[in-house]
């Protein structure tokens, strides 16, 4: 197997997750990344916590240490469509390694790859391009790729199901208050993230048509909205009798929150906009609490295998989530005849598939250097 340097800013559940999916995959991997977030456990995993700033003078010294591990494939990992300095340079030294494998994997296009963003350049000279959806893969058409065997693929974040669940903790009596509160009648958890109070906004549409059914546990705060805004919100549910059937819960502790959607009739996450990142926790928290999901067409893109509609989950058409969502709601219940989290206890391949695909990617673009 092949040795890797995983480049990351952080530490964080994706790039650590990688990192020890390639391991179990028999690759070497050293993980660089910023000073100070090396953890306590390395689980075997190499790490190099250099950067402070990622600067290019910090990237230029790193580089005789990096000629002397003698990297086969150098691996960057890209929250965001921006990079700093220090990435660039060590993307340069893998293109002048005549040895090394140039990889990215690209998990959020928000601003776009324009001619003035960098990594828009660093596509382009990649040996191999990972995007986490097809769609975002579609975004790289038309950029003037150097190498015609440049390999592409699809690698969404990393779902650790090996991830020991929440332990219990002691429930404080304001947790108490709001278990025994959403108790009272059947709830869906919808996260919450708006900036202000918008009545024509569809998202608010949504949670109101939710809850004139089923009583809503907003997951989430408004803490940050005006009290106009806070009262204005509480009028308008109260025109349409939904007054008594919405709350909010405020900051949760993580076994409070796998409490609040193991009891739960469902947690939508159908029309709201987040990074896949971001959708892959959602999905692990669902599938560890055994939580019922309504999602829209689109966010099924990531971890595109794992989604059959009416069997493991909901999903609501994109382009008309309203009409979707009131025959929805229209049901006598939410349960699904498919429990997500037994069907992958059984069958590891839907999880493994990406990584196995990012295999393929590396072996085809290291034979290509022989």
């Amino acid at each position: 197997m092949a040795k890797i340097i995983l480049v990351s800013k952080h530490v964080n559940a994706t790039s650590w997750q990688l990192a020890q999916a390639l391991k179990a995959q028999q690759h070497e991997v050293i993980l660089l990344t910023s000073y100070g977030e090396t953890p306590r456990d390395t689980s075997g995993i190499e790490f190099m916590g250099y950067f402070k700033k990622w600067s290019f003078l910090e990237g230029i010294r790193i580089i005789p240490g990096l000629f002397g591990l003698q990297p086969q494939i150098l691996h960057v990992l890209l929250d965001e469509d921006r990079m700093s300095p220090a990435q660039m340079v060590l993307s340069t030294f893998a293109k002048s390694h005549p040895t090394c494998v140039l990889t990215t994997s690209l998990l959020n296009i928000r601003k776009g790859l324009s001619r003035r963003n960098p990594v828009r350049y660093l596509i382009e000279e990649s040996d191999i391009i990972t995007c986490p959806t097809v769609e975002a893969l579609g975004l790289l058409r038309g950029l003037d790729v150097r190498s015609n065997r440049q390999g592409r693929g699809i690698l969404p974040p990393v779902l650790d199901l090996k991830a020991t669940p929440p332990s219990e903790e002691a429930v404080e009596s304001s947790e108490l208050h709001l278990l025994e509160t959403l108790a009272q009648k059947p709830y869906v958890v919808i996260p919450f993230n708006e900036p202000r109070f918008n009545p024509e906004s569809e998202s608010f549409i949504r949670l109101r048509t939710v809850a004139q059914k089923y009583k809503v546990a907003l997951w989430g705060t408004y803490s940050h909205w005006s009290l106009r805004d806070r009262k204005r919100f509480a009028a308008w549910m109260e025109e349409f009798q939904c007054g008594d059937r919405w709350l909010l819960t405020g900051p949760l502790s993580a076994s409070l929150t796998q409490n609040l959607l193991q009891k739960s009739t469902a947690l939508m996450l159908a029309g709201q906009q987040f990074t896949p990142v971001e959708m892959t926790e959602y999905y692990l928290r669902a599938i560890q609490s055994q939580a019922v999901l309504i999602l829209d067409s689109r966010q099924t893109s990531v971890h595109s295998d794992l989604w059959k509609n009416t069997v493991n989950c909901w999903v609501l058409n994109q382009g008309q989530l309203q009409k979707d969502l009131i025959k929805l709601l229209a049901k006598s219940h939410l349960k699904l005849p498919e429990s997500l989290s037994e069907k992958l206890a059984e069958d590891r391949h839907l999880i493994d598939s990406s990584m196995n695909e990012l295999n393929r990617l590396y072996n085809k673009a290291l034979n290509h250097l022989r």
